[in-house]
């Protein structure tokens, strides 16, 4: 996709133009084509999950963090548990070895201003001890063992830049923070991906079960939950204009 448009550079769900026409719309092209593509079987390698995190939700406990890394790190710990028990779960694997790779411009630390970054010792422990308790619950989850934790630069990993189109697009449906043609167009996929996997199978369009997740915490209770009330609407007009 990025030799049929003859692209080199990097792509951020962030830096998309306003239009998918164009010299400069390249980008949202290549993005709206890896989109078609984790639709029609790509997802069957490369699944996705995501953890919403609403921080502004009453139920959300603010005091549980002293550090801002802390809720970072624990919620990426949860996302993980998460996407191992539904998109793995179903396997009944009895052991999952994990390269956990996480983009560079994320994990800088800066011990001059105080933070330095726990990340590559709390998430081993914490994937570690989640599938005990689990185990020791009885659930079906695997042994989890982390192999290594990897830092790389996004602009030399199209996986990373995948991911970020991925949550960008996410985000977008969930709150609906800009009025980009290109960025609301791709929201509107992550919205009829997820209403898919709510109707009953035999009336899903897209075969994306198992294969893509998203969940948010916390609901008024202060649990997880699936039923997400997307602030970007599904413009069934504009999404016939997509693939």
């Amino acid at each position: 996709m990025l030799e049929k448009e003859n692209y080199k550079g990097e792509i951020h769900f962030s830096r998309l133009s306003k239009k998918f026409q164009g010299e400069y719309g390249a980008k949202a092209r290549i993005t709206l084509n890896w989109l078609k593509a984790f639709e029609e079987g790509l997802s069957d390698y490369a699944k996705f999950s995501a953890l919403a995190v609403d921080r502004f939700s009453p139920a959300y406990d603010h005091s549980r963090f002293s550090k801002e890394y802390h809720a970072y790190n624990r919620f990426t710990a949860m996302a993980l548990k998460g996407a191992i028990a539904w998109l793995l779960g179903p396997e009944n694997l009895d052991e999952v070895f994990i390269v956990f790779i996480s983009d560079a411009k994320f994990r800088m630390r800066r011990p001059e201003e105080g933070w330095i970054d726990n990340f590559e010792e709390y998430i081993p422990y914490r994937a570690q001890l989640d599938s005990y308790l689990n185990r020791l619950e009885g659930k079906k989850y695997p042994i989890v063992k982390i192999e290594r934790l990897e830092i790389e630069d996004s602009s030399k990993n199209i996986l990373l830049q995948f991911c970020d189109v991925l949550l960008g697009a996410t985000q977008m449906a969930i709150v609906a923070g800009s009025t980009k043609k290109t960025k609301r167009r791709l929201g509107q996929v992550i919205v009829k991906w997820h209403k898919d996997l709510f109707l009953p199978p035999r009336e899903q369009t897209f075969n994306l079960q198992r294969k893509f997740h998203l969940w948010a915490f916390p609901d008024k209770n202060g649990a997880p939950y699936t039923n997400i009330d997307f602030a970007l609407k599904n413009n069934d007009g504009q999404l016939n204009l997509l693939f």
